[in-house]
């Protein structure tokens, strides 16, 4: 095998982990929409917000991780959204 199918390979692995991962996430998303609904909370805090981007912030790639924690950020939103009623 050549070092870029080995490369590619690795990629496809960590792909499949990422996948999993926000499969995971969205089921705690969906949870965490579950609770506010049942207790009346908004759906939108700023502050949770950014304190997840500030967990960031120093990291290589830094501009590249904040770009796609924000769709995931909008994509939990909407989640919520559709289980809250909002």
């Amino acid at each position: 095998m050549s070092d870029l199918n080995i490369l590619r390979e690795q990629i496809d692995n960590i792909d499949a982990k990422i996948v999993e991962l926000l499969c995971e996430r969205f089921d705690t998303v969906k949870n965490v929409a579950e609770y506010k609904k049942a207790n009346g909370l908004e759906i939108l805090q700023k502050s949770r917000e950014a304190k997840v981007l500030s967990k960031i912030d120093g990291r290589e790639y830094q501009d590249y991780i904040v770009e796609i924690y924000k769709v995931i950020l909008e994509t939990s939103k909407r989640l919520q959204g559709g289980i809250h009623g909002d």
